[in-house]
């Protein structure tokens, strides 16, 4: 699976909308998080699209989504993240999915099995929709370090009720945003 970095944010796709017959090429993972004192748990969400979607980043393009538990224990961040306040290694448990069963039970896409939060990489920083307030979402594969996977924000800062303090906080719920679709076609790539 090759990452390419996103020209335009995409909302992701509801489950509800049905899968449709068509062979997926790109996915995207994007995820809802609320820190506390000792972790996290949120949500995040694996959704498929086809080839077309690689050119024109259309939601007709959709074929279809898992939607996965996420829970994550604070830990000391591993390497990759210059400046990292905050780390957790991660449990995913899977929710709900309308994809064919044996994408839905793919075990690829039960990750990341560690996150962190920091700074926001210098080279996302064009796609920071909230800049000033959007922290750097760093994700870990392999267990082993850390690379920069996209941006953190306030989910009141999208209109979803009262933004809070900047920062990581406890209580507050953050949109993690991925900066890369995962290249499907590319066969024997990783990351």
């Amino acid at each position: 699976m090759k990452r390419y970095l996103l020209i335009a944010l995409v909302c992701p796709a509801l489950l509800s909308t049905g899968c449709a017959s068509k062979e997926p090429a790109w996915a995207i993972q994007a995820g809802a998080v609320t820190p506390g004192t000792a972790g996290l748990q949120g949500v995040q969400a694996w959704s498929f699209f086809t080839e077309s979607w690689g050119k024109a980043k259309k939601d007709a393009a959709f074929v279809c989504a898992r939607s996965q538990a996420v829970t994550g224990t604070t830990a000391a961040p591993l390497p990759g993240c210059v400046g990292c306040t905050v780390a957790y290694t991660l449990t995913v448990d899977e929710i709900d999915s309308d994809c064919d069963a044996a994408l839905a039970a793919d075990p690829s896409y039960t990750l990341p099995v560690a996150m962190a939060i920091g700074p926001v990489d210098e080279g996302l920083a064009d796609l920071d929709p909230h800049e000033g307030r959007s922290l750097g979402w760093y994700a870990s594969f392999d267990g082993v370090e850390l690379t920069s996977y996209g941006l953190a924000w306030d989910l009141g800062l999208d209109g979803a009720g009262e933004a809070g303090p900047p920062g990581w906080n406890p209580g507050q719920t953050y949109t993690l945003w991925p900066a890369y679709a995962w290249d499907l076609t590319s066969a024997g790539s990783s990351s």
